[in-house]
């Protein structure tokens, strides 16, 4: 039997103020699945600019001369393949890792890409505001957008980094909290699975698990004092995380969105990857918190820089992934390119992943609208 909200549909939202009636409206659509994903990819990460240069080999310098419109241009490209969420993977460029640095509010010297003015180092990209540039495109088209508060330190949640990260999301609103888009906050440090990374001690990784329950805790509850009702999202990735076992619940309780990734390349003698999504699904539902999947798009040279993964291992992934509320992959720049964009940003193999995406993607939702059966496994893709 057809479900009455089955198809397009209309949020509507009336409040009353002294001042008038405000009225605001959102368009959704409710698909056909016994399942919580659509085994589609939701959303997709932007680096303004890659962390690594081995990594980011084949696109550093193509993204770095992306103008202001060439990022709105990106946006639409996103947009037309039903990408319709954006992570902005961190907006201060800093390669420090916790532990091994003495970084404070005050001497802190990464590099911004935007026109802060709490720290006024800037990268050196052609587009003075992209974050401007790709959130009022997403106001246009009904787009969101979590905005990265990072990079302070990678694996950092200790005091300092959160008074840093309070100091700057409060800065990320004040500028950009008036766009629609604007939709959650991304802390952009990172994390390994267990919740303490590398070290080694059982003294140390106590620690570390305390400073992330305490960082999310407190940031929640600053952020909340101007932006409430705005969710927090990370990304962990998704190796070990038995061993953090007695660490999620606490985080979890202060974490909207838990974004695990890294399941296709599970180390031998640990889970499996559809077993790591189940305990961390396990552990999301009993702390309150949203599940969703941060899917790898790309693989590794032998020299580590990075290209577009497979058509055929992202619809994998996708149908053997399927308990995630929405699926994020990493990342859009570099991996996927419109074929008509006028600036391609890394190689022309980013152009192919892109229209064989789109092919998977019209299929699926084609088969959605008819209210089929929910079964994109069956899709083969055309060799090109």
């Amino acid at each position: 039997m057809k479900h009455p909200l089955n198809g397009d549909n209309r949020m509507i939202l009336s409040v009353t103020r002294p001042d008038g009636l405000i009225r605001t409206e959102k368009k959704f659509t409710v698909m056909p699945s016994d399942i919580r994903s659509t085994r589609l990819i939701d959303g997709a990460w932007i680096g303004l600019y890659h962390w690594s240069e081995e990594e980011g080999k084949h696109w550093n310098e193509d993204i770095r001369q992306m103008t202001c419109d060439q990022w709105r241009e990106m946006v639409r490209s996103m947009h037309e393949i039903g990408m319709d969420a954006i992570v902005l993977q961190e907006l201060f460029r800093n390669q420090a890792y916790v532990g091994a640095h003495d970084i404070t509010v005050e001497n802190y010297s990464g590099k911004a890409f935007y026109p802060s003015k709490l720290y006024p180092n800037r990268m050196d990209i052609i587009c003075d505001d992209p974050v401007e540039a790709i959130l009022s495109e997403c106001d246009s088209l009904g787009m969101t957008v979590m905005i990265g508060v990072g990079m302070f330190a990678w694996f950092d949640f200790t005091p300092e980094s959160l008074d840093w990260h309070k100091a700057v999301a409060r800065e990320l609103w004040d500028m950009y909290g008036h766009h629609p888009s604007f939709y959650a906050f991304y802390i952009s440090e990172e994390c390994a699975g267990n919740l303490y990374n590398n070290e080694t001690t059982p003294l140390m990784q106590l620690r570390r698990h305390k400073e992330i329950a305490d960082f999310f805790r407190e940031f929640k509850k600053y952020t909340a004092t101007f932006a409430p009702g705005k969710p927090v999202m990370l990304a962990t990735n998704s190796m070990e995380v038995l061993k953090g076992a007695n660490a999620y619940p606490a985080m979890l309780q202060n974490l909207d969105i838990l974004c695990p990734f890294g399941f296709a390349r599970m180390p031998q003698g640990d889970l499996t990857g559809k077993e790591a999504a189940n305990t961390l699904q396990r552990w999301c539902d009993e702390a309150g918190a949203h599940l969703w999947f941060d899917l790898e798009a790309f693989l590794f040279n032998p020299d580590s820089s990075l290209y577009p993964r497979p058509i055929e291992e992202i619809i994998d992934d996708l149908n053997s992934l399927d308990n995630f509320e929405k699926v994020f992959c990493y990342q859009f720049p570099g991996v996927f390119n419109h074929p008509e964009a006028s600036r391609r940003v890394g190689e022309k193999r980013t152009v192919d992943l892109y229209i064989a995406y789109r092919n998977y993607y019209h299929w699926v939702t084609s088969r959605q609208r008819d209210n089929a059966s929910n079964t994109p496994d069956l899709y083969i893709p055309i060799k090109r």
